[in-house]
Protein backbone atom coordinates (compact mmCIF):
# COMPACT_ATOMS: atom_id res chain seq x y z
CA UNK A 1 0.00 0.00 0.00
CA UNK A 2 0.93 3.43 -1.22
CA UNK A 3 0.85 6.66 1.57
CA UNK A 4 -1.83 8.43 -0.47
CA UNK A 5 -0.56 12.28 -1.08
CA UNK A 6 -2.75 15.36 -2.40
CA UNK A 7 -0.40 14.69 -5.68
CA UNK A 8 -1.39 11.23 -5.94
CA UNK A 9 -4.36 12.02 -5.32
CA UNK A 10 -4.44 14.65 -8.48
CA UNK A 11 -2.71 12.51 -10.85
CA UNK A 12 -5.70 9.52 -9.88
CA UNK A 13 -8.37 12.30 -10.54
CA UNK A 14 -6.67 13.45 -13.94
CA UNK A 15 -6.84 10.09 -14.95
CA UNK A 16 -9.59 8.98 -14.49
CA UNK A 17 -11.12 11.60 -16.14
CA UNK A 18 -9.24 11.13 -19.39
CA UNK A 19 -9.16 8.33 -21.21
CA UNK A 20 -6.21 6.25 -21.22
CA UNK A 21 -4.03 9.38 -20.91
CA UNK A 22 -0.12 10.26 -21.32
CA UNK A 23 1.80 11.28 -18.85
CA UNK A 24 2.02 14.84 -20.47
CA UNK A 25 -1.95 15.21 -21.05
CA UNK A 26 -2.55 14.07 -16.78
CA UNK A 27 0.58 17.44 -16.43
CA UNK A 28 -1.77 19.55 -18.78
CA UNK A 29 -4.94 18.65 -16.71
CA UNK A 30 -3.29 18.98 -13.33
CA UNK A 31 -0.99 22.31 -14.26
CA UNK A 32 -4.42 24.19 -15.18
CA UNK A 33 -5.37 24.46 -12.24
CA UNK A 34 -2.11 23.59 -9.73
CA UNK A 35 0.16 25.71 -11.68
CA UNK A 36 3.37 24.84 -8.81
CA UNK A 37 3.38 21.37 -10.13
CA UNK A 38 6.21 20.12 -11.94
CA UNK A 39 6.21 17.11 -14.34
CA UNK A 40 8.52 15.16 -12.13
CA UNK A 41 6.23 15.68 -9.56
CA UNK A 42 3.48 14.01 -11.81
CA UNK A 43 5.55 11.27 -13.39
CA UNK A 44 6.90 10.04 -10.15
CA UNK A 45 3.50 9.57 -8.84
CA UNK A 46 2.43 7.88 -11.95
CA UNK A 47 5.29 5.91 -11.16
CA UNK A 48 4.00 4.79 -7.84
CA UNK A 49 0.91 4.62 -8.81
CA UNK A 50 1.23 1.82 -11.39
CA UNK A 51 4.05 0.41 -9.41
CA UNK A 52 1.03 -0.43 -6.43
CA UNK A 53 -1.25 -1.79 -9.02
CA UNK A 54 -3.62 1.51 -8.72
CA UNK A 55 -2.98 2.48 -12.42
CA UNK A 56 -2.05 0.31 -15.45
CA UNK A 57 0.30 0.68 -18.26
CA UNK A 58 -0.76 0.57 -21.40
CA UNK A 59 2.63 0.56 -23.77
CA UNK A 60 1.93 2.02 -27.25
CA UNK A 61 4.99 0.53 -29.85
CA UNK A 62 6.43 4.15 -31.11
CA UNK A 63 3.81 5.95 -28.92
CA UNK A 64 3.21 7.78 -25.99
CA UNK A 65 3.29 5.54 -23.06
CA UNK A 66 -0.64 5.58 -21.55
CA UNK A 67 -2.30 5.07 -18.53
CA UNK A 68 -5.35 3.33 -17.81
CA UNK A 69 -7.75 2.74 -15.15
CA UNK A 70 -9.60 -0.21 -16.02
CA UNK A 71 -7.72 -2.81 -14.05
CA UNK A 72 -8.98 -6.24 -14.82
CA UNK A 73 -6.96 -7.93 -17.81
CA UNK A 74 -8.29 -6.10 -21.34
CA UNK A 75 -7.04 -5.84 -24.62
CA UNK A 76 -7.04 -2.61 -26.20
CA UNK A 77 -7.57 -0.81 -29.80
CA UNK A 78 -5.56 2.49 -31.25
CA UNK A 79 -6.56 5.06 -34.33
CA UNK A 80 -3.58 5.08 -36.65
CA UNK A 81 -4.65 8.25 -37.43
CA UNK A 82 -5.59 10.37 -34.12
CA UNK A 83 -3.67 7.75 -32.12
CA UNK A 84 -7.07 7.63 -29.77
CA UNK A 85 -6.43 4.66 -27.38
CA UNK A 86 -10.02 2.82 -25.82
CA UNK A 87 -10.73 -0.51 -24.46
CA UNK A 88 -11.37 -3.25 -27.11
CA UNK A 89 -15.42 -4.70 -26.56
CA UNK A 90 -14.64 -8.24 -26.02
CA UNK A 91 -13.15 -10.02 -23.05
CA UNK A 92 -9.95 -10.99 -22.45
CA UNK A 93 -8.93 -14.74 -23.28
CA UNK A 94 -7.09 -16.30 -20.88
CA UNK A 95 -6.97 -19.67 -22.80
CA UNK A 96 -4.34 -17.81 -25.07
CA UNK A 97 -1.51 -17.45 -22.11
CA UNK A 98 -1.94 -21.47 -21.64
CA UNK A 99 -1.17 -22.00 -25.68
CA UNK A 100 1.54 -19.41 -25.10
CA UNK A 101 3.09 -21.06 -22.56
CA UNK A 102 3.92 -23.80 -24.49
CA UNK A 103 7.13 -22.04 -25.39
CA UNK A 104 10.44 -23.61 -24.32
CA UNK A 105 11.39 -22.32 -20.54
CA UNK A 106 9.33 -19.33 -21.19
CA UNK A 107 7.00 -18.34 -17.77
CA UNK A 108 4.64 -16.60 -19.33
CA UNK A 109 2.57 -13.91 -16.56
CA UNK A 110 0.41 -12.02 -19.18
CA UNK A 111 -0.23 -11.08 -22.28
CA UNK A 112 -1.23 -7.59 -24.12
CA UNK A 113 -2.90 -7.13 -27.42
CA UNK A 114 -3.51 -4.04 -29.41
CA UNK A 115 -5.31 -4.12 -32.14
CA UNK A 116 -5.23 -1.08 -34.88
CA UNK A 117 -7.61 0.68 -36.89
CA UNK A 118 -9.53 3.55 -37.55
CA UNK A 119 -11.80 5.28 -34.56
CA UNK A 120 -15.01 5.82 -35.34
CA UNK A 121 -15.27 9.78 -35.24
CA UNK A 122 -11.44 9.77 -37.87
CA UNK A 123 -13.86 7.03 -39.69
CA UNK A 124 -16.75 9.91 -39.67
CA UNK A 125 -14.34 12.65 -40.65
CA UNK A 126 -13.25 10.58 -43.47
CA UNK A 127 -16.15 9.85 -45.07
CA UNK A 128 -17.49 13.34 -44.69
CA UNK A 129 -14.18 14.42 -46.42
CA UNK A 130 -14.95 11.78 -48.93
CA UNK A 131 -19.31 12.96 -49.70
CA UNK A 132 -17.44 16.88 -49.50
CA UNK A 133 -14.60 15.87 -52.53
CA UNK A 134 -17.19 13.94 -54.91
CA UNK A 135 -19.93 16.83 -54.43
CA UNK A 136 -17.04 19.27 -55.56
CA UNK A 137 -15.88 16.98 -58.29
CA UNK A 138 -19.51 16.35 -59.30
CA UNK A 139 -21.00 19.88 -59.44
Amino acid sequence: MIRKTIQQRLVLEAAQRLCHPSAEEIYQVIVRKHPNISRGTVYRNLHNLTASGVLGRVLIPSGAERFDTTMPPHYHAVCKRCGAVQDAAFPYQEQMQNVASTCDGFVLEKHDIIFWGICKECAAQSAAQKNHMEEESAG
